[in-house]
């Protein structure tokens, strides 16, 4: 069997199965799903979108959050996560839709109450996700999505450069270098959604009451392990195996201060068709 190193991207079993075991062992996308549900005033909603809807997380919150005869239209490009979902999310109310989030409104023909897209959007090509999701959006209703912080351009709630104690990203590196001779390279940088980019976009695309908030989350230590055990975020990228990267992880995590927490920004854009 081949090493598991995310060969296929998100569209991975293995990539998928872990992805899916986090949702479900940390609460961490549970809860950023319920706050963009409760942002997109989804009483009396009919059908609500899934945007990137991955392995389910989202649409388990969107079900529980709507009436009983409401649906979830769960739209993702990779199969293998939907796979998973499919074993995860089992309520009849979900049509699970492959395909790109640019590429939507090809795909629901159907005026929809509510699109939402929790952690994924900067995967996606934004001014034509934008356009296909104003397509499909009945007047009035509301696209709500986050945006990791660091892709955000958000300050660091992590304190200060000069403290202390190295973070667990620090100890990866070190342990990388120094165990199997990595040598690190400049990574090339993600576009920059920050909200005057965002906004600029929406606009238009002809989205209208644009808002935003700012959301932090505080996680543990032993939350953040489990996520960069999964092939796809595993660290530092580049030549190493991920049995190599599993390595040095477990180096880097007995080296630890446990009591140590990890906070999050993301932020949250509404925007109404």
């Amino acid at each position: 069997m081949r090493p598991h190193d995310a060969i296929d991207g998100w569209n991975d079993d293995f990539n998928a199965r872990l992805y899916a075991e986090f949702c479900r062992d940390y609460p961490l996308y549970t809860q950023t799903s319920q706050d963009l549900a409760a942002r997109a005033d989804l009483s009396g909603t009919q059908v609500v979108v899934d945007l990137c809807g991955g392995t389910g997380v989202t649409a388990a919150v969107l079900l529980d959050t709507m009436t009983s005869r409401a649906r979830v239209i769960s739209v993702d490009s990779a199969e293998a996560m939907q796979r998973a979902g499919r074993r995860t999310v089992t309520d009849p109310r979900v049509t699970w839709i492959t395909a790109k989030a640019e590429a939507v409104a090809d795909h629901i023909d159907e005026p929809v109450d509510a699109v939402i897209c929790n952690s994924a959007i900067w995967k996606t090509d934004t001014p034509a996700t934008f356009a296909a999701v104003k397509r499909i959006l009945r007047p009035g209703g509301r696209f709500v999505f986050n945006v990791g912080g660091g892709f955000a351009g958000l300050a660091d709630p992590g304190g200060s450069p000069c403290r202390a104690k190295p973070s667990l990203n620090d100890l990866i590196n070190a342990i990388a270098v120094l165990d199997y001779g990595y040598a690190p390279r400049k990574q090339a940088s993600a576009p920059m959604l920050t909200l005057a980019v965002l906004s600029k976009q929406l606009t238009e695309a002809r989205f209208t009451a644009i808002t935003s908030e700012v959301f932090a989350y505080q996680g543990t230590l032993e939350e953040k392990r489990a996520w960069l055990s999964i092939p796809l975020f595993a660290r530092p990228p580049g030549q190493l195996t991920h049995r190599q990267r599993m390595d040095i992880l477990d180096k880097a995590f007995a080296r630890l201060d446990k009591p140590q927490t990890t906070i999050t920004q993301w932020l949250v854009i509404v925007a109404e068709a």
